[in-house]
């Protein structure tokens, strides 16, 4: 009777050691799912809920940069969302800064932080002769300056070949607008003495020549 007992015993014990191994097995399977399956909270090289083109339109004009500081991409490299009672316009567009500091270096130096061609896609440009919103979600950074492009194939044209890209928005290859339309003559200008007009840099050999375009770009844009 007790040999009885002890096998009966003993063949529970065994069917609840299986049942607890499989119900064990199974939650592991589970989790690894679940786990397979979920998001990861790695921080994202792109801005949250960026959307096509580089600028959104509202009763002020067209906000630069879905309303990101530009400050804050090129020094920071960061993705910041700016605040409306800091804004600067420069070249046509709005441009938000978080805060009064991001906005005073900004307006001491607006073309370092103004993106290439406005926000338009140099690739397009390049290759179509056509201006082509870029998109936040594919953005550059290079020699200092950002780049957006319109999608994937052109940001990878101009990778493997920055040097056919980077510098189509200066106009007249670099030459000096005003000298040729005052004097007739072919002057290099220098980096020093930018202006931004229609997203398209203007170089010129020094600030009277500048200062001279800035009061009447019209004149001295080059449409070709």
């Amino acid at each position: 009777m007790n040999r009885l007992l002890s096998q009966a015993h003993l063949l529970i014990t065994r069917r609840f050691a299986i049942g607890a191994t499989t119900l064990l097995f199974g939650s592991l399977l589970t989790t690894a799912a679940n786990a397979q399956s979920g998001t990861r909270t790695t921080p994202s090289a792109r801005p949250p809920a960026a959307q096509a083109g580089s600028g959104t339109k509202t009763n002020a004009g067209a906000v630069g940069l879905q309303g990101y500081c530009p400050v804050c991409i090129i020094d920071m490299k960061k993705w910041v969302k700016g605040d409306a009672q800091y804004s600067a316009q420069y070249d046509g567009k709005t441009y938000l800064f978080p805060g009064e500091e991001q906005k005073q270096m900004f307006l001491k130096d607006p073309t370092k932080y103004t993106p290439i061609l406005g926000g338009d896609c140099i690739v397009a440009l390049v290759e179509m002769g056509k201006r082509v919103p870029g998109s936040l979600q594919f953005a550059a950074l290079h020699e200092d300056h950002l780049y957006l492009f319109s999608n994937e194939k052109a940001k990878s044209m101009f990778q493997a070949n920055k040097e056919k890209y980077a510098h189509a928005d200066i106009a007249l290859g670099g030459k000096c607008t005003v000298c040729r339309v005052e004097m007739n003559k072919d002057v290099d200008g220098v980096a020093e003495f930018t202006s931004l007009y229609k997203g398209m840099r203007y170089l010129f050999p020094g600030q009277e020549q500048q200062q001279m375009f800035n009061q009447n770009p019209s004149k001295y844009e080059v449409t070709k």
